[in-house]
């Protein structure tokens, strides 16, 4: 019994012997194992991160439509135009557009690059339902070819109206010249200030313009300077023909010595604008809103800037509170600016009146401020009276028609 007792005990010594050695070697393989795994996991991970590193090097070209542009065709139709420069990495151009100041975007039409030939601009005309008035703001989207590599962003807009305005920068180069102190002529000045009132005019509101001149010459029908500037002169208001309102921009000037003063030499009281209507536009309820919107923001320009005494400015509502130009009115001091009519057997006075009445057009002749003040010659040929003033008709123009600047659109 002792021997049985002694080798059943032997075996199982034996037995947990081998347990112990078998569950060893599987503990190191556990061991090594996880090892294994850790250390692949440690790999996938560094991989993973430097995959990540090296895509960070090069992350996603950002494509979209910048330097979009218009041309207005008709009361009906305006032309977009934009740089192809992406292609071939878009798919499509998408066009938009929404009522200005609202953001209710919809899509009015695509453009595939690859059916254009032969062009670095690529165009696109919309056409709208009738001939309303009207303001949008458009832009172009892109569908880009791989949106691994390129990623797709909104196109920067711009403002598009179908209004068209006519510019008449008064008299003609060297004309009305001032050489008393200050340096000036009233028809240079005024092709500056209707050069910035286009720009602003496009860039700021989506109003499209066109000048009677765009250089120091004016040529009309055959007829050219002086001739436009006295005999012809209704040629330079029937220009106008088919746009929706003619504007002729000057700068003012008095009787000879009036107010105690030399002609030239006229205090900053003296300063006013005096915006002159056509017989349409004293008929013409926008017209008159356009006119006082002008006036009122010009003679806050001018006190602003201190070449006038007075801020205000004398609004009419009907036709019937527009005051007759007079010379006395014209020449008086510390007196606000208002609307005038200037009649002559019941026909405008002002040959470029007549000239838009004869196309249908309401015109108005803006005077702006006069130059017979030392103080408005000296801040023109520095050159920071254009600005302000075209900023002002600019404004004012906007606030009649009901216009959305570019800057509010901004805002959003």
């Amino acid at each position: 019994m002792e021997i049985k007792k002694n080798g059943l005990l032997l075996l199982v010594r034996t037995s947990i012997v081998i347990v112990v050695v078998a569950l060893g070697i599987w503990a190191e393989k556990e061991f090594i194992g996880r090892q294994n795994g850790s250390s692949s996991q440690i790999k996938q991970e560094t991989e993973s991160k430097k995959t990540q590193k090296e895509e960070s090097k090069f992350p996603k070209q950002v494509i979209g439509v910048k330097g979009l542009s218009f041309s207005r065709i008709s009361d009906r139709e305006i032309q977009l135009y934009w740089s192809d420069q992406w292609n071939p990495y878009v798919q499509e151009y998408q066009i938009e557009r929404c009522p200005a100041g609202t953001s209710d975007w919809e899509s009015v039409g695509a453009v595939i690059p690859d059916q254009i030939q032969n062009s670095d601009v690529i165009s696109w005309t919309d056409t709208w339902a009738d001939t309303s008035q009207f303001q949008y703001e458009y832009r172009v989207n892109v569908k880009v070819s791989d949106s691994e590599k390129y990623d797709g962003q909104d196109g920067e807009s711009i403002l598009v109206s179908n209004l068209l305005i006519c510019i008449d920068p008064g008299h003609y180069g060297g004309r009305n010249a001032v050489q008393t102190g200050i340096a000036y002529t009233e028809g240079d000045f005024t092709l500056q200030l209707a050069k910035k009132l286009a720009q602003k005019l496009q860039e700021e509101y989506g109003v499209s313009t066109i000048l009677t001149r765009e250089t120091a010459d004016i040529s009309l029908g055959g007829f050219t300077n002086y001739e436009l500037d006295s005999a012809h002169i209704s040629l330079r208001g029937e220009f106008a023909k088919g746009t929706d309102l003619f504007l002729s921009l000057h700068t003012n000037a008095n009787q000879e010595g009036v107010n105690g003063y030399g002609t030239v030499e006229q205090p900053i009281s003296i300063n006013k604008p005096i915006l002159i209507l056509n017989k349409m536009a004293c008929q013409d309820d926008k017209a008159l809103g356009i006119a006082n919107a002008v006036g009122k923001h010009l003679a806050q320009s001018s006190y602003q800037l201190g070449i006038a005494s007075v801020e205000g400015f004398d609004k009419v509502k009907t036709e019937t509170q527009i005051r007759n130009w007079t010379d006395a009115y014209n020449d008086q001091l510390n007196v606000w600016g208002t609307i005038c009519r200037r009649m002559d057997l019941n026909e405008d006075y002002y040959g470029v009146l007549r000239g838009s009445v004869n196309v249908g057009v309401p015109g108005m002749i803006i005077e702006h401020g006069f130059h017979t003040v030392p103080e408005i010659r000296q801040m023109a040929e520095e050159g920071k009276l254009e600005e302000c003033w075209a900023e002002a008709d600019a404004i004012g123009i906007a606030e009649g028609y009901r216009l959305m600047s570019k800057a509010k659109t901004e805002e959003r």
